[in-house]
């Protein structure tokens, strides 16, 4: 990959930390008393979201044109119930989620940011002082440009690689479809997918191909971004594939066909 790379997906995953913030100065110094204060509100929020849900009619999560008939709409609206409102489930949950947004922190943020912090689990719940939002938000921008540059770089090299003739493969969007196989056929290649992403193929099939490059065992994995540039012959397509870890997946081919 060239511009789709891990680093950069990495860097994608680093552009919204500050969408949510509140700036508010009693962040400037670790206090256990506005922590348990402002756990206890959001706690709040969480518990108020889940009983609202609990309380939801069919209706307020389908309508009949997410049906192909009448019939099978009036069998799901048989069929359906709200989820269950278990508050203690909900604190459980809630508290793990603070955990997992304290180490997403810790690991993410540069370090000039986090000394600027009194008490990351403050920051994990949303609020800080306007110096850590500020710092924030301009790191997130910076992010955000580096990534879209990247993108853009990778639309131009496209245009002048291929001009008005972009290959098939282009004008089909294989992102998060989940690949259940890998397989050879002759001297096919073809991967499967299950239905869902944003497209409604089952799969492609890579014409007289190579592997070139494959991190792993990619079954279960999903299918994130790709770059195709020519080659001799043909074409040679760079996936950057998602599962337990980023992934890389690279072949060589003259063609691809997709299966519907």
């Amino acid at each position: 990959m060239k511009y789709c790379t891990k680093e950069w997906y990495e860097l994608t995953q680093k552009t919204g930390f500050h969408l949510l913030l509140t700036a508010d100065e009693r962040a400037e110094k670790f206090s256990e008393e506005f922590y348990n204060y402002v756990y206890g509100q959001r706690e709040k929020e969480q518990l108020e979201i889940a009983e609202e849900s609990s309380k939801a009619r069919f209706e307020d999560y389908f309508d009949q044109l997410d049906f192909a008939t009448l019939d099978e709409y009036n069998k799901a609206r048989e069929k359906f119930t709200p989820p269950k409102f278990d508050p203690e489930d909900i604190k459980a949950k809630f508290a793990k989620a603070q955990e997992y947004n304290i180490e997403l922190l810790e690991r993410s943020l540069p370090g000039y940011i986090l000394e600027k912090v009194a008490d990351i689990r403050v920051l994990a719940l949303d609020y800080c002082t306007n110096e850590v939002k500020w710092l924030i938000e301009n790191y997130c921008k910076e992010n955000e440009e580096k990534t879209e540059r990247a993108m853009t770089e990778l639309m131009e090299e496209e245009q002048r690689e291929f001009g008005e003739k972009m290959p098939e493969f282009t004008k089909e969007s294989l992102h998060d479809c989940e690949i259940t196989a890998v397989e050879k056929d002759g001297g096919d290649i073809v991967v499967r997918f299950n239905t869902g992403g944003f497209t409604d193929c089952k799969g492609v099939i890579f014409k007289n191909a190579e592997i070139v490059e494959q991190d792993g065992d990619l079954i279960d994995a999903f299918w994130l971004y790709d770059e195709i540039y020519k080659a001799e012959n043909g074409f040679e397509i760079h996936a950057l594939l998602t599962g337990e870890d980023l992934k890389y997946f690279t072949v060589k081919c003259e063609g691809t066909e997709f299966i519907r």
